[in-house]
């Protein structure tokens, strides 16, 4: 078997240092000596940051490593990535490569791999695991704490909880594994996608999420607002500021959060505030889908 493995950074390639934590060039190896010595690996580094350092410039270099890796003969791609901002890659890829005859996914770690909580080598060994499943498209390999090792789809990660670690997508993971087998929960599931494409480095959406008395600032040098509702689907409709702000804004907002559940009156107004509805989809890839579709 034939893995590339692209490296960018993240907690799993970190280590402890003077206080804080920080990228440690000797991880690399210990984390490549991890996979299995018969899979064949080639490494590729467009770049070496701490997630939360991610932009438009950093995410198309990734998008564009992995239209490159995707010309070559690879029985899957391993990305490996930290954990603060995994789910917005995951969202880009899933935009780029959904329909990949291989699969690509993304590994990352939630403490240094030196801790004995990290969960970073069980999530880099079933991705390896996943590989062998021959299943195209992109993924997340992850293990939260005291359940089976899961896979999910890329384009359905969920933000993080606050304090937290764990990784929920929408509707559920793609698959998990037990016993060594890999158990897959979804029979079918979005391809769609565009290929190889360019982020601007300066992201042009505005995105806000709902809270009691929103402060709602200026749209000047943004293409597009996006707002996520409350878990319900809804928002302060009846909130004079909130309403002004939706029915005179000059560039288009979108809504994010609203499902498919019997809806409240509080939401019989968005089309009348000229709110555009996004489908039923992870809020981090439909952020995703904005920003390459203004950019």
């Amino acid at each position: 078997m034939k893995i590339a493995v692209i490296i960018t950074g993240g907690t799993i390639l970190s280590a402890p240092s003077g206080g804080f934590i920080s990228l440690c060039e000797d991880r690399k190896r210990e984390l490549l000596e991890l996979i299995a010595s018969d899979v064949e690996l080639e490494v590729y580094n467009p770049y070496t940051v701490l997630s939360e350092q991610l932009d438009g410039k950093l995410l198309s270099k990734l998008i564009a490593t992995v239209s490159d890796v995707l010309k070559e003969s690879f029985d899957g791609i391993i990305v490996i990535h930290g954990t603060d901002t995994l789910q917005y890659s995951a969202a880009a890829l899933s935009l780029a490569y959904a329909d990949s005859k291989v699969p690509i996914v993304l590994v990352s770690s939630n403490y240094t791999l030196d801790n004995p909580k990290a969960n970073g080598r069980d999530n880099l060994k079933y991705a390896v695991e996943f590989v062998k499943e021959t299943i195209g498209g992109v993924f997340v390999s992850y293990r939260n704490l005291g359940q089976n090792p899961e896979i999910h789809l890329g384009s359905r990660v969920l933000p993080h909880i606050s304090y937290g670690d764990e990784i929920c997508s929408l509707g559920g993971s793609f698959g998990y594994f037990e016993n060594g087998s890999f158990v897959r929960k979804l029979e079918s599931f979005e391809t769609n996608s565009i290929g190889c494409y360019e982020l601007s480095e300066r992201c042009p959406i505005l995105y806000l999420k709902a809270y009691p008395s929103m402060t709602l600032p200026k749209t000047d040098g943004y293409k597009a607002v996006l707002i996520e509702t409350y878990h319900s689907g809804t928002l302060p409709t009846e909130n004079e500021d909130f309403a002004e702000f939706c029915k005179s804004c000059p560039v288009p907002v979108y809504v994010t959060g609203v499902s498919d559940r019997i809806p409240y009156s509080s939401t019989s107004v968005y089309g009348d505030l000229g709110l555009k509805i996004l489908p039923q989809t992870s809020p981090i890839y439909a952020f995703v889908n904005l920003w390459q579709k203004y950019s």
